[in-house]
């Protein structure tokens, strides 16, 4: 058995090992002080060789020390090793404080740093020049940021910009999300700190979107009341008067089929009342039969309303004059063309009704955006009623007038308007070429930027003429009409280019009547394009186009139709673009119908020997159809190249030769040839968006649904868990408002 070496007590230094692995035992009395010393002598030694000068770099002067005196004997106490770690040799409290008088204990071998170590250490941080903390005073204390203190220390306009891009998140294009779901996570925002409740309310009331049916738990919760939605905003808003004037925007669901519509109205009414900062009443447009509403009344009371939007609907034959018919059909002279025509003229309303459609607009001085259409059999009489409605909006910069009846709209009515930046004028049969001529000879008249001309009777070219060169800020031009304009008979010269604006950034010209060839107007339009009479033209929209002739004139595209063109149905929208099949349908819209009635009693002035045919009865030509046609042309140039390629070698001699690049356009022109609709247009009204467009469900019923579950974890769903049908919330439509 071997012998087991002794223990070595604490403070007893152990010397290194012998050669030939044989081991000096040392007694604890056996010059202890000796053995300490020479291991003191050899740290010095280690440190003094540390310490050494080191060659500056260029530039740095060392700073000058005092050389330490380690044979001082504060210093040797100083220099003491540290006490052995948990590792080391256990040994009794006696032993460790005898070693602790005496000096004589080693420095551990797993020990970190001794106070040597640190002198050194101290002394390479002088003489580099810089200093570090003492270890006296320890490691600095970790500063912990509490829960929403970052947030906190934002500034309000970085929140906002936040809540902002959530918004686009959920209401933006190609998202699955919905306005319930953003409202919801607005509603978790707001539960987080109180720096984002502020500004996430503010988000939250700002625009209130409900769209949809209320779901059956809130119906059986609140079975007394209908629309438990509404009824609970209308409680909010007037118990926190803090909340009710934030609310700018208001989108109301759609009239329920179990709600009658008057009470549905007064119940958006008494919210509307709750609301005094309102400026947009969106998703309901109610009817105006010149009858006493609460709903209209409320939205007279809004002095900040910003939009307004006015559905005219007829007179109930109570309500008429005793001494005026219900209906009276008049065969008057048409003031352009001088045919006789048959021309639906409603009857005047009552002075009273007349004061009280001007006294809705008294408060409105900051409406800005201001749509009137009538329905069939709606009227607005006297002549300068909508002018003198006008005059009360010292605010106003969109105008659109659709489908008002001869009485109600004429000359000069058009002269009487102010200075404006958008003016829509569709299906307004008092409005003639010379009106308009005046009109844009007005100085209030250059202000407009944007400008619709939609079935308004233009029979004489410069009238266009007049209108391009004074409306000097015109950058988007819409022209539609059923025959083309025409040039005076005495006028024998024509110079390009005819037709000219500086201004023009994008043109939508469908002229209806010519649907297998160019008409007069389109072949001036594109001589004056390619005179370079639109230097700042950038999107040119002509959906009849036959022969080519603007497509031309643009740059070449690869394709001009959309991926599911070529698979959906060709609709009889009034005509087909092949050229055969003339079949005719019912216009949907109140628009359409008042086209297809104009078109049908009004003789085209480009042939004298013209009879009725269905091409004037298409308002419009069918975006589908004109794409396809495109695209068909498209690919039959490609069949003839324009570009012929001759390859030789170095010798000069003919190595292959072939063809390539057959398109249609100019390579060196800056305008785009687009056939998409607007946002919010359909294909058949010919991509211009329409009233019908704007009062329609827009999405809410017959779109895509959001049901909530978009953002649910893929995979296998745990029945037991409870918060599985947590972000889950009744199936309700996409609705995307529509502008004029």
């Amino acid at each position: 058995m071997p012998p087991i070496p002794p223990t070595v007590p604490a403070g007893v230094s152990a010397p290194y090992p012998l050669p030939g692995g044989q081991h000096q035992h040392t007694q604890h009395t056996q010059q202890p002080q000796q053995s300490t010393l020479d291991f003191i002598l050899r740290t010095e030694r280690a440190v003094a060789r540390g310490l050494a000068p080191r060659a500056p770099y260029p530039g740095h002067s060392a700073p000058t020390m005092e050389p330490i005196n380690y044979a001082d004997p504060d210093m040797r106490l100083l220099n003491r090793p540290r006490k052995l770690s948990n590792s080391s040799t256990s040994s009794s409290n006696t032993a460790s404080r005898e070693t602790y008088s005496s000096g004589t204990r080693t420095s551990s071998w797993s020990s970190a740093t001794s106070f040597d170590s640190m002198d050194f250490i101290n002394n390479r941080s002088a003489e580099y020049g810089y200093s570090r903390s003492s270890a006296s005073s320890g490691r600095p204390h970790m500063y912990r940021s509490k829960p929403n203190e970052i947030f906190a220390a934002l500034p309000g306009e970085v929140l906002e910009l936040i809540l902002d891009e959530l918004k686009k998140l959920h209401l933006g294009k190609n998202t699955e999300s919905c306005s319930t779901c953003w409202m919801r996570d607005l509603c978790s925002i707001m539960m987080a700190s109180k720096k984002w409740s502020k500004f996430a309310r503010t988000s939250l009331y700002e625009d209130i979107q409900l769209n949809g049916l209320d779901s059956t738990v809130m119906k059986k919760r609140y079975r007394g009341c209908a629309n438990p939605r509404l009824v609970l905003l209308r409680r909010t808003l007037r118990a926190n008067n803090q909340v009710a004037v934030i609310v700018h925007s208001l989108k109301v669901p759609a009239v329920p089929e179990d709600t009658p519509v008057e009470a549905y109205h007064d119940l958006v009414a008494s919210v509307v009342m709750a609301c005094p900062n309102l400026e947009r009443l969106v998703g309901l447009h109610p009817r105006y039969s010149h009858n006493f509403d609460r709903l209209y009344h409320a939205l007279s009371t809004r002095q900040k309303l910003k939009q307004m939007d006015w559905m005219v609907d007829s007179v109930s034959v109570l309500q008429r004059p005793p001494t005026r018919s219900v209906t009276k059909q008049l065969t008057k002279t048409h003031p352009t063309t001088g045919h006789q025509g048959p021309f639906l003229t409603p009857n005047d309303i009552l002075p009273s009704q007349s004061n009280a459609f001007l006294e809705y607009h008294l408060n409105w001085a900051h409406l800005t955006t201001l749509t009137i259409h009538t329905l069939p059999g709606g009227s607005l009489t006297p002549d300068n009623l909508i002018t003198s409605a006008i005059s009360y909006l010292p605010s106003l910069q969109h105008l659109f007038l659709s489908a008002l009846p001869f009485t109600a709209f004429k000359d000069d009515s058009l002269l009487s308007l102010p200075a404006l930046k958008t003016l829509s004028l569709s299906y307004l049969s008092g409005i003639t070429s010379n009106g308009l001529s005046n009109f844009a000879t007005r100085s209030s008249s250059r202000s407009i930027q944007r400008l619709v001309l939609r079935h308004v009777n233009i029979d004489e070219m410069p009238a266009l003429a007049r209108i391009l060169s004074n409306l000097i800020h015109l950058e988007n031009l819409a022209f539609v009409q059923s025959f083309p304009p025409l040039m005076p008979e005495d006028n024998f010269i024509l110079l390009m280019p005819y037709l000219a604006s500086n201004s023009l950034q994008k043109l939508h010209w469908d002229i209806t009547s010519h649907p297998t060839c160019a008409n007069v107007a389109d072949s001036i339009l594109a001589r004056s394009i390619a005179a370079k009479g639109f230097p700042a033209l950038r999107t040119l929209r002509a959906p009849n186009d036959p022969e080519g002739i603007f497509q031309g004139l643009c740059r070449p595209r690869d394709r001009v139709d959309m991926p599911g063109d070529r698979f959906r149905p060709i609709t009889n929208h009034a005509r087909n673009m092949s050229g055969g099949g003339k079949s005719l349908s019912v216009p949907a819209s109140p628009t359409a119908a008042t086209a297809a009635a104009a078109a049908a009693t009004v003789k085209s002035p480009t042939s004298p020997a013209f009879s009725p045919d269905p091409w004037l009865l298409a308002p419009a030509t069918n975006l589908h159809q004109a794409r396809l046609a495109a695209q068909a042309r498209l690919e039959a140039a490609w069949r003839f190249p324009r570009f012929h390629c001759n390859v030789v070698d170095e010798q000069g001699m003919l190595v292959d030769k072939f063809s390539l690049a057959g398109f249609i356009g100019a390579t060196e022109s800056k305008i785009l040839y687009d056939l998409r609709p607007d946002a919010g247009a359909k294909d058949e009204n010919g991509g211009l968006v329409e009233v019908g467009d704007v009062i329609g469900d827009c999405g809410e019923k017959g779109g895509e649904m959001c049901n909530g579950r978009w953002n649910m974890p893929s995979g296998p769903v745990d029945k037991k868990d409870k918060d599985k049908d947590r972000w889950w919330h009744v199936e309700r439509g996409r609705w995307v408002g529509v502008e004029m």
